[in-house]
Formats: C-alpha cells, structure tokens, sequence
C-alpha cells in the first residue's frame, strides 16, 4: 500500500527524547515542542491528497501553565533552584472528550480544554512529594485520570459534569512501596486495568479491584515500555521482553540486544505486536509462545524513507546517518500509527533549531479500516486517506430500515442516534460525497415527533418539526399556520407554505432566509456555528437570548452547538 507523504514539523526543538506524540480522537495531533506545544489541527479539503500537509494545519499552541509549588522553600523543592519557569513535559488527550491533560517540568498536571485551563490537580494538604507528579494517564471512557507521585503512589481523580462546569474530585490512592522514595514514572490504562512502572524499574499491574501484582521485580535496566495484549501483558525493558500470562500467572521472557528505547505497537485484531525502536524492527507473535519474525508492516516502510533520504541528501555516501524516532501513537480505533522521525548525519556538530525538520509518517497497521467509536469525525477522513483511499466495508450499510426506539427524552434518544454505527456510516459518507446530506438525521426526529405529538406544543417546535416533514415529502404530525423569528436587529414573520427550495424558507414579506441546517428555522441571526466539511450553519443556541425554544429545539441546538451532525467533526 502506498503511503502518502510525510508531515514536515521544521523549525521547532522537541521537549523529551522519546515520548512527544499523542493523537486524538478528532485526529489532532500534540507533539511536545519548546517553548510551546505544537498543535497538528485537523483541515478539511475536498481534493483527493497525496500529502499529509492537506491533512493537517500546524502551529504552535501556547498553554497558561499554573506552578502550585512555586512558592515552596527552595530547600524543600530542590526544582527551584535550576529550572522556576514551567513547560510542557508530557501531553496525553482525552480518549472521548478531547480534553489535554499535560505533565510539567516542575511536577505539576494540569486539564486543558482547548486552550483553556481548567483543572490543577492538586491534594494541597498532603507534603511536598506526595504532588509532585512525574506521570499521568487517562482512563478508556475519559472519566478517570491517573497521576503517579513521588511517594509510590498513584493518584485517581475523577471527572464529572457539574451544573455549569465540569468538576474533578478524588476518586482513590494506590501505594506500591512501603518505601517514600520511589516514584511512579509511567502509567498507561487497559480497560479496567492499569500497569505501573516506578523509578526502580519494577512493573506493577493493577486489577479492577484495584488489587495489584508485581510483574517484574526491581532491576537496574530501565523499562521502556509495556502493553496488555488480550490476555497478556507485554514489557519491555533493556536487556530483555517479558509476557505475562494474567490468567495462569506465568512470566516468560526473551533476551533483547540493544539501548534504544523499544516501542510496543499492538496490532488490532490480532495476538501480537510490533517491537520497534530506531535500529530494528520485529513482530512478536504471543500465539506461539513469544515467537520473533520480521515484522511487514512498519520496517519496509521505514528503510524506504531512510534510503530515499541518502539517495538525496548522502548521494556519494560521503557519512553516516541515522534514523531516530521520537515518539509514536496509534490512533484510537487502532487502524493507524503515527510516527514521529528524525534522520540527520552523525557528527558531532551543533545544531541550530531553524534548520532542523522533524516528520510524520502515517502508517496503516492492517489491510482494513472500519468506521468506529471513539474515533470521530476528521480522524475518519484521516484513516481513509492513510488507507490509499480505500472505503470501509459499512460504508455500503443500508440505512434505510435504520430504526430507534423513541421511547424516553429527546437528548438520550438523540445520543443514541448519534453514537449509532448507521449515524457513523452517513456522516463518512459527506467527506467523499459531492452531496452533502443527512436523511437518516431527519427522519429521526421526524418518527420521535411522530410518537410524542403530543407534547409538541411550543411555536417553533412545531415549525421545526413542520419543516422537517416538508422536507421529507411527509405529512406533518404537528400543524402550524404562522410562527415568528426574531434576532437582535429583526423580526419576521413565516407561514407554512412550502418553498420550493428545501434550503430557503420565504417570509410573509417576501425575503428568503437560509434555514438552520440542525431545526430548518430560518437564519436570521450572523450568530451561527459552521460545519467545516458541509458548510451547513446551525444556530448559535448559547449566542440567541431573544427566541422562545421549546425542548426539541433547543435540545437539537445545544447538542449539536459542538459536534457537527452532519460530519461529526468539531463546529467552528
């Protein structure tokens, strides 16, 4: 399968050597840069693209980082002595929300919601090294993020929707070691489990039950990284790969030569998983045993890339070079890998930030892709691109017959929609349609208006629900002769006569006005949110004090105020 064409990221400095990539569900990518965080934004462009530069829109990110230890004596925080000014160490996004979780030089994480802070975790009554954090990891539904101290202890705090806000709270502590001074230096979740690494090289599995057992004993060669894999788990430390069996309790290992650091890139699907670092590349096969072969998805990709730059830029072979990988994530549905590179000559020189040039590859880690949750909306269109433009196989569902149960309120029936693999299937198809539509949408809330008639009594819910039905060639089951619209500067009048166009609606006095692309009200106010990929505006529910909406209405505005529905992607 070809590949399209790497992501340039020149002219910046990363932050870490190893760890300074994290992907997100919409597709956005977060690479740890000095002095700001660099942002890889998801772009739509209807043209086929050869390029991931089509794909992406890069700049820098500045974030307000809070130093809660900042005014601590220096000689209980040795950190203040060297480095007072706070920057972004590690980043790990939200797998549902999107929200950013960053780890700081100075032991601090902090929740971003886009460029807003919203969260210091923080337990301000416990010592000095019980809130020094050096690692943080989200839980699979977004609700839980995990933190690891100075003391051997991880930290579980809790996120929930407030009334206006969301909150966080502690939800739980875990200590490893009687001894205060290890610290917990990595943490990643797998379903309901969590693994843990501590300072003292020693791997930790922790259980649903928040029981926890040791996987490796304390060693002087560094963990580097580690997976669970069905029912395994994988570490890899210097030295040596471990498989632990979580059902018979049993450890086997193989030796490992080499000091890069090894990546573990689990395989969707499949019992098994790549071992990568920047000289070598394999498969692990935990099917038989822990059986090692040459690994033909990622490596092949990889020498290319790296003779094709010698071809270029070392024509005569006049030195020698170097692949180095920085950083890497999978994508969340487990269809793609991101890698982050870097292939200079080896010399001791130095080099000046505004000549260097990191890239992005995108690599497709199956023959396969499949439309699912919770990747949403660009990050679709992303994988369709990575894949050569292959379509997945729901792309041909016939949603026709697609049915929901209407019973229960209008915002949970909504979500189900919403969350549907039908819904799913219909807004993927606007990214490579020239029509851009959503029947399956309209016909929803025309059946849940059907069913509960009667509690459609507010004006525009009814012209809502009217227009909808004239759209769809349908008899209404609400009547309406005459509603009004208003916004800040007018005010018009609009009768039930159909238009001739399902896009335009006709006041009393003649003017046309673009419907709302989310109720098919009409737009009278410049205060709308755009759908990126559609074009569609919808109205600004939370900007709109002067209209009178019923619960159809405005549950249909402040649900979809964010999330476009007709492409799934994020409104602008």
């Amino acid at each position: 399968m070809k590949l399209i064409r790497d992501l340039k990221v020149s002219r910046k400095e990363l932050q870490d050597w190893t760890d300074n990539l994290s992907w997100a569900p919409d597709g956005t990518l977060y690479i740890t840069t000095v002095p700001d965080v660099t942002v890889c934004q998801p772009v739509y462009e209807e043209s086929n693209h050869d390029s991931s530069k089509g794909l992406f829109h890069v700049k820098e990110y500045p974030l307000l980082l809070k130093n809660k230890l900042e005014f601590m004596l220096a000689q209980d925080n040795t950190m203040l002595n060297s480095v007072p000014d706070s920057f972004v160490k590690r980043c790990e996004v939200s797998p549902i929300t999107n929200l950013l979780a960053v780890l700081t030089n100075n032991g601090n994480a902090c929740i971003f919601e886009d460029d807003r802070l919203l969260f210091e975790l923080d337990e301000p009554d416990r010592e000095l090294k019980n809130r020094t954090y050096h690692s943080l990891a989200w839980s699979p539904d977004g609700t839980l993020i995990t933190v690891g101290n100075e003391c051997g202890e991880v930290i579980t705090f809790k996120i929930t929707d407030g009334a206006l806000e969301l909150e966080c709270e502690h939800h739980s502590t875990i200590k490893f070691m009687e001894d205060s001074s290890v610290w917990v230096t990595k943490i990643k979740w797998s379903g309901q489990k969590r693994l843990i690494a501590l300072s003292d090289n020693s791997v930790f599995l922790v259980k649903e039950d928040s029981s926890f057992v040791q996987l490796t004993e304390p060693s002087r060669f560094t963990v580097f990284d580690f997976c669970e894999i069905f029912d395994n788990v994988v570490v890899a430390r210097m030295g040596c790969v471990f498989k632990y069996d979580i059902r018979q309790e049993k450890t086997e290992s193989i030796s490992w030569s080499g000091c890069d650091k090894l990546y573990i890139v689990p395989i969707t699907g499949r019992n098994a998983a790549i071992l990568l670092s920047s000289k070598t590349s394999c498969l692990l096969d935990l099917d038989t045993g822990m059986n090692i072969s040459e690994d033909k998805l990622v490596a092949p990709h990889l020498e290319i890339k790296f003779k094709k730059w010698n071809s270029y830029f070392n024509e005569l072979n006049e030195y020698e070079t170097s692949l180095s990988i920085h950083g890497l994530s999978v994508s969340v549905d487990g269809a793609s890998l991101a890698l982050l590179y870097s292939i200079d000559r080896l010399s001791l020189r130095y080099r000046i930030v505004s000549e260097q040039v990191y890239r992005i590859s995108f690599l497709p880690l199956s023959d396969t892709w499949q439309i699912k949750a919770p990747a949403t909306g660009l990050a679709w269109f992303q994988t369709y691109q990575i894949y050569g433009r292959q379509l997945p196989p729901t792309n041909s569902r016939d949603v026709r017959n697609f049915v929901l149960n209407t019973d229960g309120d209008f915002k949970t029936y909504l979500q189900r929609l919403i969350h549907s693999e039908d819904m799913s299937a219909v807004q993927f198809s606007n990214y490579i349609s020239d029509l851009k539509d959503n029947i399956l949408y309209k016909k929803a809330v025309y059946e849940f208006a059907t069913a509960h008639s009667a509690e459609i009594t507010n004006e525009l819910d009814k012209a809502c629900i009217q227009a909808v039905a004239q759209i769809l060639g349908l008899e209404s089951p609400v009547r309406i002769d005459k509603f009004i619209m208003k916004s800040e500067l007018i005010e018009e009048s609009f009768t039930s006569q159909q238009s001739p166009k399902t896009d335009v609606v006709y006041s009393e006095d003649g003017h046309m006005w673009r419907r709302c692309a989310a109720t098919f009200l009409p737009l009278l106010t410049p205060k709308v949110k755009i759908c990126p990929v559609s074009k569609f505006r919808i109205i600004d529910v939370k900007e709109d004090s002067v209209n009178d909406y019923g619960f159809l209405t405005r549950t249909i505005l402040e649900l979809f105020n964010n999330q476009s529905i007709y492409s799934g992607t994020k409104m602008i």
